[in-house]
């Protein structure tokens, strides 16, 4: 059963509305490109929408920054040189991502100290920004050697390397969170030292100490502890990046696609066109399942990389993995918008 955001049509129906209309925009925005984009994220945010007692907390944070990206983007300027039928569709999809969220959140048990402190993370207001489009390296994507399985399962470890842990990471967010409810905003000790640790930290541990950063700089604490968190975030998203291209010398296995999936996310929010090159597009948008939600094994367990935020959903998808598919086609959407479009 579809989904249907009262008072607009389907974005599906919007599109084909318009199918005989003439595009407006420069040779630099690719119409086909961004209406496969929209149709692909209203079917996740339906999918996701319709299966509210699947999802977590997790997941819907993946909601929420979809919906942060998508409104950020329905503000911009560049707005204004959208073909009709895609400025209409991007309306339709922002009540969606809302009424996902929203649903989501009410499905969630309210009896835990984490849906009490990270709740406060699933308002979109506190993730719209402004980005400044940049690259981390002045040289163009470069282009891995391709890898054998083997060499892939050997290198698995690297995943789940170094720290925080996902509990350690919980609490980072959860403490961050409680100093700000009261007034204040302080990262703890602990948590500082992790941030600041040289320990070769690889894989998610890496992507949790960049969101560490970003939830804090999000609630306002520009400096905590004499940390300058601006300056984290090129460090983390250039090393994230040597992994991002690791992850395709292997091909995308089906293990690491969370992985690269929450990479696109965190770091192409900070404005790195590394992490939005139209190659991972067309790649990431070649996952999805028919109905919409991203699988995180395809084949088998065998090198099954456990993670407590996430679990199984319909069609042998991941809640997990379908939220950050969410929120990087808002974080695509969002860049087209901003940097390929302009007036004709």
């Amino acid at each position: 059963m579809e989904t249907r955001v009262p008072g607009y049509p389907s974005v599906l129906g919007i599109l084909l509305l318009f199918a005989y209309f003439s595009s407006r925009t420069e040779a630099a925005f690719d119409p086909e490109s961004f209406q496969q984009k929209l149709v692909a994220l209203q079917k996740v945010l339906d999918y996701m929408n319709n299966r509210p007692e699947q999802m977590n907390l997790d997941a819907t944070i993946g909601v929420t920054l979809t919906e942060a990206n998508l409104v950020a983007a329905l503000l911009h300027e560049n707005v204004q040189y959208l073909e009709d039928k895609f400025f209409i569709a991007l309306k339709e999809i922002v009540a969606l991502s809302d009424m996902t969220r929203r649903h989501l959140m009410a499905f969630i048990p309210k009896n835990e100290t984490k849906f009490l402190m990270l709740s406060a993370l699933n308002n979109p207001k506190l993730w719209i920004k402004p980005i400044s489009w940049t690259r981390i390296f002045s040289r163009s994507r470069s282009h891995p050697r391709q890898s054998s399985y083997r060499e892939i399962v050997r290198s698995m470890q690297w995943i789940m390397h170094g720290t925080p842990t996902e509990t350690e990471s919980d609490q980072c967010l959860i403490e961050i969170v409680r100093s700000d409810l009261e007034g204040k905003c302080e990262i703890p000790a602990t948590c500082v030292a992790t941030l600041m640790r040289d320990d070769d930290t690889t894989g998610y541990p890496l992507t949790h100490r960049l969101l560490i950063v970003q939830v804090a700089k999000a609630l306002g604490c520009e400096k905590a502890n004499t940390i300058s968190l601006s300056s984290l975030i090129p460090v983390y998203c250039a090393r994230i990046f040597k992994e991002f291209i690791n992850i395709e010398a292997w091909n995308f296995p089906n293990v690491a696609r969370d992985l690269m999936l929450e990479q696109v996310v965190l770091c192409g929010m900070e404005g790195y066109y590394e992490f939005v090159d139209k190659h991972y597009e067309d790649t990431i948008l070649s996952w999805p399942h028919w109905s919409g939600c991203f699988a995180l094994f395809e084949f088998s367990n065998e090198h099954h990389i456990t993670r407590r935020s996430s679990s199984r959903t319909d069609f042998g998808c991941d809640n997990h993995m379908t939220s950050l598919g969410a929120a990087s086609l808002a974080v695509f959407i969002r860049e087209n918008i901003e940097n390929a479009l302009s007036q004709s």
